[in-house]
């Protein structure tokens, strides 16, 4: 049995706190959970470098760029410390986890358009040593979208920002991956005076266009058994669809092309509450099978896009 990584209260104070806001000084961490700013940092990088956390930015994808995403479904045979390196060295990579099921791997892939998600997929097919077939799902609606470490849905979407230019994109690439950089260091590396870029990271953390938070790998650190399921539709689809954002155990519900109508990320307390949550769904009206493929362990933190909501 894998051991469960252990966080003690304050590591879980921490992370609670960067949740609430991914650009809280250290100071003020270290004032509410007891510990110097030096700690905290400490912590924060220890916790990172073990693969456990990550402090990120959510973000539209179609502000950068991404219209497009698709699941995918990879058979892999080798070590799995070398996959992990292959998928992070893809930025399209957005998420991945080993598998337990059909496929030993799933990943999400972020893309420009439909030609440009079939170029990604056979780049990672036919580079990483190892990846014997695969399977896509592309997503074309989105259902339900509330994974933690992706926005709680505590408030109505941000309004879309149609005036951003290439300075407030290219803001946005960096800010993703690392919404702590400080202000000198997006100067240096954008070549953008000190002051434009304050200005310009303010104004998009203040109106909502991005917002910090973290991401734990929960498949290491909670008592959870998560699973991505695919669900084949027949009969009554609407009905089903909506029963299956109805069911608290699926945080995530898309539309797919491909083999399955739905493809759902589903998180349950045990192996035994994931069969009862299969029993429920293969017993609603509309649902004609589906395929369960339970996470063992995360090999690519997510990137969380936000998304609004369409179908309903």
């Amino acid at each position: 049995m894998t051991q469960r990584y252990e966080l003690d209260g304050q590591d879980q104070a921490i992370i609670d706190l960067l949740r609430e806001d991914g650009r809280a000084p250290l100071a003020r961490i270290g004032e509410q959970v007891g510990l110097s700013a030096d700690a905290v940092r400490a912590r924060m990088a220890r916790l990172a470098g073990d693969g456990v956390l990550r402090v990120i930015g959510l973000v539209d994808p179609a502000i950068l760029g991404y219209d497009v995403l698709g699941t995918v479904g990879l058979r892999y045979r080798g070590p799995v410390e070398r996959l992990r390196a292959a998928l992070n060295a893809h930025p399209q990579v957005t998420f991945a986890a080993q598998t337990v099921g059909a496929y030993d791997v799933m990943c999400e892939v972020g893309a420009r358009d439909d030609a440009d998600l079939a170029d990604i997929v056979q780049r990672i097919a036919g580079t990483i040593e190892g990846v014997r077939d695969y399977e896509v799902w592309r997503q074309l609606d989105v259902a339900k979208w509330e994974s933690q470490g992706r926005p709680r849905r505590s408030g109505p979407p941000a309004p879309r920002r149609p005036d951003l230019d290439d300075l407030d994109v290219a803001l946005l690439r960096l800010l993703v991956d690392n919404p702590r950089a400080s202000y000198r260091e997006l100067e240096a590396e954008l070549g953008v005076p000190y002051w434009a870029v304050r200005k310009r990271a303010q104004a998009l953390f203040r109106d909502g266009t991005i917002q910090a938070t973290a991401m734990v790998d929960r498949v290491s650190t909670d008592p959870v058994t998560m699973a991505s399921v695919g669900i084949t539709l027949g009969g009554s689809p609407d009905a089903a669809l909506d029963a299956l954002v109805a069911l608290p155990e699926l945080p995530i519900v898309t539309l797919t092309a491909g083999r399955f109508h739905v493809v759902a990320e589903a998180a349950c307390g045990s192996a035994r509450d994931l069969a009862a949550l299969m029993r429920r769904i293969l017993a609603t009206d509309g649902v004609r099978d589906l395929t369960v493929l339970t996470y063992a362990r995360v090999l690519v933190l997510p990137r969380p896009w936000r998304f609004e909501t369409a179908t309903g």
